[in-house]
């Protein structure tokens, strides 16, 4: 399958992420050259870790929760974010992929690993 065949791109070139443009409008998240389709949610949660990692903040489940909902992070679930980081992992659709895009700090939370330098949203 296509996806198949960019999978093995992405593992031939070790995953050197060049480009992370995320675009809110289409809701796809452009990786390289790679387009992922997400959800209006998965998009969201991207584009909150995305504006984290330009700030260098790593979130836990709970800051990220709030940042989306618009809700105080104290009256929000660590649970509701991790559910966000395991959709948003499962929309990128290869473990892989998802497992060095988006990192889990033991203790702390998630953050893209990824230079910020290559981040835009669109």
């Amino acid at each position: 399958t296509g996806l198949n065949r960019r999978m093995a791109q992405i593992e031939r070139s070790g995953i050197q992420v060049n480009s992370l443009i995320i675009s809110r409008e289409e809701k796809t998240v452009y990786l390289n050259t790679m387009g992922f389709k997400l959800t209006e949610a998965a998009i969201e949660t991207l584009s909150v870790l995305a504006e984290a990692r330009l700030d260098d903040d790593i979130l836990n489940g709970a800051d990220l929760e709030a940042l989306i909902s618009g809700r105080a992070s104290a009256d929000c679930d660590e649970a509701a974010g991790a559910t966000r980081i395991k959709r948003l992992r499962d929309a990128l659709g290869n473990q892989l992929v998802a497992a060095l895009l988006v990192k889990t700090i033991a203790k702390k939370g998630y953050m893209l690993a990824i230079d910020k330098q290559v981040i835009r949203v669109v």
